[in-house]
């Protein structure tokens, strides 16, 4: 459970015992989930924070602890912690609303039933999702490749938007480190891969493509970043092999790695990994089928853990390197994709993993997916662009409520 902090606001016609025993049955369940009181917003630092709202009449108390609070993290969502007593309620409503008036996103998050404590638990990771993406630095590995004409926002706005720190790699210190390096980062990811079939690989095509992961790991330490979105068409011509397996292993240790400089996919792919802690997949949407609803997603690339079974083989475009060939087992995903202008919209569906597929002519990795609540069409009548990211399970509303709490506003394509 990440940690976090609460600071309680009360009327002053009301006495300190009082307060305790009315806030009592709240503080119980932050005690058992390591909550930290704290007496100003100031105090909790760059620690979540919840405002107990323990009384009515302190609306505009509830409001002052919120300007207070936005000086110091100005990025954080407000959550006022209602119970059922002494208009607890009536009076967080009331701030919320004017919170709202103002630009402010807020939730309230009342105290009452037997899901009270998963409800606080969801909220504080939805804070800590926010406040990690206010602290991410993402690695820009060379430009985004020059085909992804809407997916290569500037670096203020993504800093500005989603709070990211973008931070530019040199492409070439990725070659040059693969280059002086004669062997794999300790044989463990060219073993991990090796032992899957590969029939129609070169002699030491494994081998060379797992040094593009210590060549990775090198920049990503030298950069001091988070996450890395790479230029990965460049390894193909400079060193005449691909990332994808590179990429693969990184996700799997829960480094983000997004291909080919595609900056929304992999915001997409950090807010997977902070706010549902799962890797993801990044693909292109390939084929559609209008009248079943049904989207096939491929990729060269696909973190193990995500499959069922996986085979080697070339990188589909280029035939060198090696690419991954999964099989995802059928069942619940969701897929999502970020963009606009300001990255300010999303595309988010929950979808059935209905098959894998193996045609010779698209990327190795295939999976065709069954929308559940969107229409196919809606891709094609308003794309955000190209990459879909990929995650296990059904998360649809999850999301959309993270959204709603983080931004203020729907999630509109």
């Amino acid at each position: 459970m990440e940690s976090f902090a609460f600071t309680t606001v009360a009327s002053r016609i009301h006495d300190t015992s009082s307060i305790d025993r009315v806030t009592e049955p709240v503080r119980k369940l932050f005690d058992q989930l390591g909550a930290a009181a704290v007496p100003t917003p100031e105090a909790a630092g760059d620690t979540p924070l919840l405002i107990l709202v323990a009384t009515g009449g302190t609306e505009r108390a509830v409001l002052g602890v919120v300007e207070t609070r936005r000086h110091h993290v100005p990025f954080e969502p407000a959550v006022l912690v209602a119970h059922p007593s002494h208009n607890s309620l009536p009076a967080a409503m009331e701030a919320s609303a004017a919170l709202t008036q103002r630009g402010i996103p807020s939730r309230i998050l009342y105290a009452g039933g037997p899901d009270t404590l998963d409800r606080i638990a969801e909220t504080v990771t939805d804070l800590t999702t926010i406040h990690r993406l206010h602290r991410t630095r993402l690695g820009a590995v060379g430009d985004a490749s020059e085909w992804l004409v809407a997916s290569s926002p500037p670096a203020h706005l993504v800093r500005s938007r989603w709070g990211v720190e973008m931070v530019p790699i040199d492409v070439a210190s990725v070659v040059e480190h693969h280059r002086d390096t004669t062997r794999p980062d300790d044989g463990s990811v060219a073993v991990a891969f090796g032992r899957s079939r590969h029939d129609d690989l070169r002699e030491g095509a494994i081998e060379t493509a797992a040094r593009v992961h210590p060549a990775l790991e090198a920049a990503i330490r030298d950069a001091n970043v988070d996450a890395v979105t790479v230029r990965c068409f460049d390894l193909l011509e400079d060193l005449a092999t691909s990332g994808c397996l590179a990429l693969a292993a990184l996700n799997d240790a829960g480094v983000v790695a997004g291909c080919e400089g595609d900056v929304p996919a992999a915001l997409a792919m950090l807010l997977v990994r902070h706010l549902l802690d799962r890797p993801s997949w990044i693909a292109n949407p390939a084929q559609v089928d209008i009248r079943e609803d049904r989207l096939v997603l491929a990729h060269c690339t696909v973190a193990p853990s995500l499959v069922d079974d996986q085979s080697l083989s070339t990188h589909f475009e280029s035939g060198i390197g090696v690419g991954i060939s999964g099989v995802f087992a059928s069942g619940p995903a969701t897929i999502i994709r970020i963009g606009g202008s300001r990255l300010d919209r999303m595309w988010c569906s929950d979808v059935d993993i209905v098959a894998t597929g193996d045609s010779p002519d698209l990327c190795r990795t295939q999976a065709t997916v069954q929308l559940v609540d969107r229409h196919v069409t809606e891709l094609l009548d308003a794309p955000l662009g190209n990459h879909m990211v990929l995650a296990l399970g059904h998360h649809r509303k999850r999301i959309e409520r993270w959204w709603r709490f983080a931004f203020g506003s729907e999630p509109t394509t």
